[in-house]
This record gives C-alpha cells, sequence and structure tokens, in this order.
C-alpha cells in the first residue's frame, strides 16, 4: 500500500510540477516574418504571374509570360516576344505577382535597392495602378 500511495503521489507531484511551470514561464512567441524587407538581391524569377511597371528599363531579364508596361526602355531588343504596352504616364518601377511585390528605389535594372511586400493592401493598390496603366497603355508597333 505504501509503494501504491507513494507512486500515486509523484504522478501527481510530477503532473502539478508540469502544470505551475506552464503558467509560469513566458509563452514563447512565434516569431514572424516582416512584411516588408530591404534588398538590392531581387529577382523577377520569384514572381509567379509578373506584372511589370518600369517608368525606366535597364538592365533586367523580363520571365516570359510577363505582361510589362514600359515609359522608356534601354534595349527594345529585350521587349520583342514579350506581351508590352508603351505607356507615357507610367511613374516609378514596380514589379508585381501574385502574393509579393518588388518596389525599386531607382530605374529597373538589376543590384537596384528595393523593398519586397507582401503586405495585402500594398498588393491591391500597385495591382490597381498597373491595370490602369495597362489599359490606357498602347501595344508599340515596332516590337
Amino acid at each position: 500500500m505504501d509503494v501504491i500511495s507513494f507512486g500515486v503521489g509523484l504522478v501527481i507531484g510530477a503532473i502539478m510540477s508540469v502544470m505551475a511551470l506552464s503558467i509560469a514561464l513566458p509563452k514563447r512567441r512565434e516569431r514572424n516574418e516582416p512584411n516588408s524587407r530591404y534588398t538590392s538581391n531581387w529577382s523577377l524569377s520569384s514572381l509567379t504571374n509578373p506584372r511589370i511597371v518600369a517608368e525606366y528599363l535597364l538592365d533586367v531579364d523580363i520571365p516570359p509570360g510577363a505582361r510589362v508596361v514600359v515609359k522608356q526602355c534601354k534595349d527594345k531588343e529585350k521587349l520583342k516576344g514579350l506581351n508590352v504596352r508603351y505607356n507615357p504616364n507610367v511613374k516609378g518601377c514596380f514589379a508585381l505577382g501574385e502574393d509579393r511585390a518588388i518596389i525599386l528605389a531607382g530605374p529597373f535594372k538589376n543590384k537596384e535597392p528595393a523593398v519586397i511586400t507582401v503586405e495585402k493592401n500594398i498588393l491591391l493598390k500597385l495591382n490597381d495602378q498597373f491595370e490602369s496603366y495597362w489599359n490606357n497603355g498602347v501595344i508599340p508597333k515596332n516590337l
């Protein structure tokens, strides 16, 4: 009988200790990734269904299937075979995917500082901006 009492007391004591520790110790919070981050090491290949707005398009490889609205382009040969529209009212440079956007600090070129964001409100506004530029753009005749 003493052995059974000892065993039951030991189990109850262990359960009570675990409960006391779970209440007393601070809970670890899951570390969430930030909604936006700054980088100069970005790639258009990370975007699904890319939509690109470029006030100045310089040295960057455009993935096939991308829709591009451009104001000025350094090398028009890079645009051949792509779904491109010209719009003289374009302001800024950004690339938009299904779940993220790359917003460039300057012209559209490799290693240009950028902010990558997954914030829904920004994605919705950039999508509206892209659609406006796209719908008001014209298909270039010389491509």
